[in-house]
């Protein structure tokens, strides 16, 4: 009776074991020193799309292909010699795909401590890694667009410099002169050096939107009439963008740019021709979809995906195709910020894209944009002339750059304002308690050594509620967060040309007394 209910505890135990075996998610194996499966659970054999019994006493060889099958050899008997535990990451064929598994092999010993097989755990760690090296890409471009946002803010303030001081000096210069020319071209210059940094801003998701209600449609339409006029004819465009598309809220030019980049690096990828598709729809994402894309959020996004035929892109090189003044162009073809310049645009429309490519065979960018419920944006102001821009009224003008307070000044008066100048915060609120009844307007810049903008605002809101300030920025309106933003009274984006700041010093000026305007400048 004894032996009998020994048996029977045996019995149970390996029950319970088998049990605990099978239920667990990972594959397990165990072999002997010969290389033979002895043991394996339910997990291991359905990854080779066996049963149990076809493992039992077969090898690795069996099953996999030789080069893998070899690999697997070597590993098992480095843990039959050494006797010390293995842990790796390495390939294996699981439903006939190639998937990235983490292994642990630890040595079996008999009662005597001779070392008699292998037992193997490993499971499959691929969607972990891809989760891993999206997180540690987001990471990146997030400082890389921290440094170009930075980089393209003080670029900002010089041009601003350069651009003010020459448009001035042009305007002074008689009809005739020789010199017009020469300032023409430094102007031009200026601008395109203005456009590289809207381009950067672009990409650190820092520029100025103007979003309104948005249908993908209207914006895939005006790109393609301008495509097919210029692109090459051998390049056949195909367009499906059915009726019913959600509406999205959306800078329609900044979706425009977005989409031009998208097909002309399309166009380029097919110097002999091809197919070029682009295709709007509504979709739903699911727990699926988001389990395997660090980015995506559960909800209702209008998705767009553009899609060549072209060469495609080299994996290796597909996890940088995002940066900044990265490019696989040849010299004088790119300035590498067109790609970058998309994610950040996207990025800050509350979206995210997704690129899928193979070399030889083309490439699709797909685009998600959040749906939206909201009501249409209100109209803008229309453009005064240069004329009705002039005043009497009194300006206060913050800024901790010296030769942006210089040139501001020389704007404001040349239209007849009077300028009273501030280095920084706490000169600024000195200033205005002296001088609140005769201050109309404050001009005030956002990042401030002593004492910030936003500090700066809430002071003067204390010495005068309705105090006006108006904002100018080589960075988004959207650094203006509520409560503040309601009171935006306008916004001129540096670098900006003498008749932009003062069209919207005087559109601040004329708004009715009860919406107090808000302008910062951010430096």
């Amino acid at each position: 009776t004894d032996r009998v209910q020994a048996e029977e505890t045996i019995r149970t135990n390996e029950a319970k074991y088998r049990t605990l075996i099978e239920n667990l998610e990972q594959s397990i194996f165990l072999k002997d020193d010969e290389y033979r499966f002895v043991a394996v659970n339910k997990p291991f054999a359905g990854s080779l799309g066996c049963s149990e019994a076809d493992l039992i006493g077969k090898t690795d060889f069996d099953f996999y292909p030789r080069p893998l099958a070899e690999k697997y050899r070597a590993d098992d008997r480095q843990v039959l010699e050494e006797g010390k535990r293995l842990e790796l990451e390495e390939e294996n064929i699981a439903a006939g795909k190639p998937r990235l598994v983490r292994v642990i092999k630890t040595p079996v010993k008999d009662n005597q401590g001779r070392i008699v097989g292998v037992l193997g755990i490993f499971w499959d760690v691929t969607e972990q890694r891809a989760l891993e090296a999206q997180l540690r890409q987001a990471q990146k471009m997030e400082a890389v667009g921290q440094l170009a946002g930075g980089v393209a803010h003080d670029f900002n303030n010089l041009l601003t410099a350069i651009l003010g001081n020459m448009s001035l000096a042009l305007a002074n210069l008689p009809a005739g002169d020789p010199n017009r020319d020469l300032l023409r071209s430094a102007v031009k210059a200026s601008e395109r050096a203005a456009n590289l940094t809207r381009q950067m801003l672009g990409f650190s998701r820092q520029t100025l939107l103007r979003p309104q209600p948005t249908i993908l449609t209207e914006v895939v339409e005006e790109v393609i009439a301008l495509l097919r006029r210029t692109i090459d004819p051998r390049i056949a465009i195909e367009v499906d963008c059915p009726t019913g598309l959600w509406t999205i809220h959306a800078d329609p030019s900044q979706m425009n740019q977005v989409l031009m980049n998208l097909c002309l690096n399309a166009r380029d990828a097919m110097p002999e021709g091809g197919r070029l598709s682009l295709k709007t729809e509504n979709v739903v994402v699911d727990d699926e979809y988001r389990r395997l894309h660090l980015e995506a959020r559960p909800g209702a996004f209008v998705r767009l995906c553009v899609q060549d035929t072209g060469v495609g892109i080299a994996p290796e090189v597909r996890s940088r195709i995002f940066e900044p003044f990265f490019t696989t162009k040849g010299p004088g073809r790119g300035t590498g910020l067109g790609l970058a310049m998309v994610f950040g645009i996207v990025k800050q429309h509350q979206g995210w894209i997704d690129c899928y490519s193979e070399v030889r065979r083309g490439t699709r960018f797909d685009i998600y944009l959040p749906r939206s419920c909201q009501v249409p944006a209100p109209a803008a102001l229309p453009m005064l002339c240069p004329a009705s821009c002039r005043g009497d009224e009194t300006i206060l003008l913050v800024d901790d750059e010296a030769i942006l307070r210089s040139l501001g000044q020389k704007i404001l008066e040349r239209y007849g304002y009077r300028v009273l100048l501030a280095e920084d915060g706490v000169h600024a609120v000195a200033v205005y308690r002296t001088h609140k009844d005769q201050i109309d307007l404050i001009i005030l810049d956002l990042t401030m050594p002593r004492l910030s903008g936003r500090d700066t605002f809430q002071e003067l809101m204390q010495v005068n509620p309705l105090v006006r300030v108006l904002f100018a920025s080589g960075y988004s309106v959207e650094h203006v967060m509520e409560p503040e933003n309601d009171r935006v009274a306008g916004f001129v984006s540096k670098p900006y040309h003498p008749e932009e700041l003062v069209h919207m010093v005087r559109s601040a000026l004329d708004k009715p007394q009860s919406v107090p305007g808000l302008i910062f400048e951010r430096d």
